[in-house]
């Protein structure tokens, strides 16, 4: 079984279409508790062994949601991006639910802009390969890009922990420790193009609070990253 995250309260998946599906299943086995809702029957069933809770519901009601516990949500990402009105509707919904965080799909970068405006704090344009990425950012809110291999393997970028600042890589292990291998790390640098710098420092060397760390690990490992602060 995973180990639930620090934050206990639960994520909403609103819309459990080929993209809700995939997220939800996901973000289930990383250890969050999952709250899917759909109005159809058949979509809400395929999906109830899989999550703490599968919902036949009108995810256009304020107060149906709310009856439904969904203001407790910390992250809810909304899986209707074919019915625009709907998820439009959905994000004004849960701003007024206060939900701090909320992730919408869009099929199209100006239905995109239109959701940010009325509340949605992050915007998804894919299906699949989105799917896996945003669960693992919601897991591990820290890791703030990955690309993801065949054979389980990813490269990703992740904020220095607050723990690790001061100190360097062989001090901390990182290796062994945490079956992570530092390719390299980024650095502000005010005189680059791109605002940043990548740097390979030399293991004595301590990391500072600014640091992206450039990382090669299993995807398991990557996802271990959400524990770390």
């Amino acid at each position: 079984m995973p180990q639930r995250n620090k934050d206990s309260r639960p994520v909403a998946v609103l819309g459990i279409g080929r993209f809700g599906l995939r997220i939800a299943k996901n973000l289930a086995r990383g250890g969050e508790e999952v709250i899917a809702c759909d109005r159809d029957r058949d979509s809400v069933e395929s999906i109830a062994d899989s999550v703490a809770q599968a919902i036949v519901l009108d995810v256009t009601d304020e107060q149906a949601m709310r009856n439904r516990g969904l203001d407790r949500a910390k992250v809810a990402v909304i899986g209707i991006g074919e019915d625009f009105e709907a998820a439009v509707l959905v994000t004004i919904i849960l701003k007024h639910l206060g939900v701090p965080r909320i992730i919408a799909r869009a099929r199209t970068r100006t239905t995109a802009e239109v959701l940010m405006r009325v509340g949605a704090d992050e915007v998804v344009l894919a299906e699949d390969e989105a799917a896996d990425r945003w669960a693992n950012r919601i897991l591990g809110p820290n890791v703030l890009n990955q690309i993801e291999f065949h054979d389980g393997y990813s490269i990703a970028e992740f904020a220095c922990p607050a723990s690790w600042v001061g100190k360097g890589l062989a001090e901390l292990d990182i290796r062994r420790k945490h079956r992570l291998h530092v390719i390299a790390v980024r650095r502000p640098d005010e005189g680059s193009d791109t605002g940043t710098r990548i740097d390979i420092i030399p293991p004595d060397e301590p990391l500072k609070e600014t640091d992206v760390l450039i990382v090669l690990a299993r995807d398991e490992c990557i996802k271990d990253l959400a524990q770390l602060s």
